[in-house]
């Protein structure tokens, strides 16, 4: 698809680094959009270009609040956009001030990473298919999406589902080629750019299920990075559950796996969006020491990181926060300082939910 001359705005000259985490130059041409590098720029740094950048809510196309399991790459529904810089929303890393989310709008004109041209504003999926020939075996939706996305594993593209086209499946691809690309979501996780984290070569191979550890597509061999007692969850999809999540790919299953530190920072950045007492008593997820989880009345002992990471919008209904003497008396428990009270429905999907919950 060709276009007609793109006005670049001079903003997108700058070199938006602070204190950066990525020091491959070809990683950092794959992650940005206009001089904005994920998990290498801080919103900080763009707060300070005087583009007034202010707040605004964002449709998450693959994770609707109904969603089970939200995405921890980045804080949903929130973003940050500038009238003089349009088509770009920004959204912030849950853990550091760095932008690990780009949404690119109906109002986005210019490169995508990889140096394709797009205008969001006549963008079709005919156009993408010719763009990216690959994306036509790439039909994929959460159920609880109303989206297709077609996505490789930083970038998505957006189709809306029309629900009222029945059958939905076999999917009538030829139906929706005309229809616009809603928008695009360049997407990815912080965390996993530790300099203290194993790098991941991705090697596929054809009768392998697509494996996510901590929301990285990566391949069975990275697995031995990882010892038993640091995973505390695995979410197995099969046959056509697997191939509506990541598309064809996924036709031999899809494994989502979450390390303990990982679900960790994803329940605390839930449980302190939901309660300011929570947030300044728990000030950062290692902070939780002389902390009781109790969970719908259950002590939280040991291993339950996966549990608390899997309590969504979707099913949670309370948290509280007790002292220590009335810990001591409504649940004998004498050598924390603080309970945390969390109430929710029992997860449909959770494997033995009704003993944990």
């Amino acid at each position: 698809m060709k276009l007609a001359a793109i006005t670049i705005i001079f903003f997108f000259s700058f070199n938006f680094t602070s204190k950066a985490q990525i020091s491959d130059t070809a990683l950092i041409k794959k992650l940005s959009v206009n001089g904005v590098c994920l998990c290498n720029t801080p919103l900080s740094a763009l707060k300070q270009t005087g583009f007034d950048l202010k707040e605004t809510n964002v449709e998450e196309m693959d994770s609707p609040p109904n969603c089970f399991g939200q995405d921890s790459r980045y804080i949903s529904g929130k973003g940050y956009y500038s009238e003089k810089i349009p088509g770009l929303i920004f959204q912030k890393d849950q853990e550091t001030d760095y932008i690990s989310k780009i949404r690119l709008t109906k109002q986005f004109k210019g490169k995508l990473p990889d140096g394709n041209v797009v205008n969001m504003d006549k963008l079709v999926l005919k156009d993408l298919f010719k763009l990216y020939p690959k994306f036509k075996d790439k039909w994929g939706s959460r159920g609880c999406s109303d989206y297709w996305n077609f996505s490789n594993d930083t970038i998505s593209f957006y189709v809306k589902i029309d629900k009222t086209k029945q059958p939905q499946f076999p999917i009538d691809e030829k139906y929706y080629l005309d229809k616009p690309i809603e928008g695009v979501d360049l997407v990815m996780s912080c965390y996993s750019l530790k300099k203290d984290k194993p790098k991941f070569e991705l090697a596929e191979v054809d009768t392998d299920p697509i494996f996510f550890i901590d929301s990285i597509k990566v391949n069975r061999a990275v697995l031995m990075h990882y010892k038993p007692n640091e995973i505390a969850s695995i979410t197995v999809y099969k046959d056509t559950d697997a191939i509506k999540r990541d598309g064809s790919e996924a036709k031999n299953g899809l494994i989502y796996i979450e390390t303990k530190e990982f679900a960790k920072n994803k329940y605390w950045s839930y449980f302190k969006s939901k309660s300011t007492a929570y947030e300044k008593l728990v000030v950062s997820p290692d902070m939780d020491l002389s902390i009781q989880y109790i969970l719908n009345n259950r002590i939280l002992k040991e291993n339950y990181e996966g549990d608390l990471s899997a309590i969504n919008d979707k099913i949670f209904k309370s948290i509280i926060i007790i002292n220590k003497a009335q810990l001591a008396k409504d649940y004998g428990i004498t050598d924390k300082e603080y309970g945390v009270i969390i109430k929710s429905d029992v997860p449909s999907n959770l494997h033995n939910a009704k003993e944990k919950f």
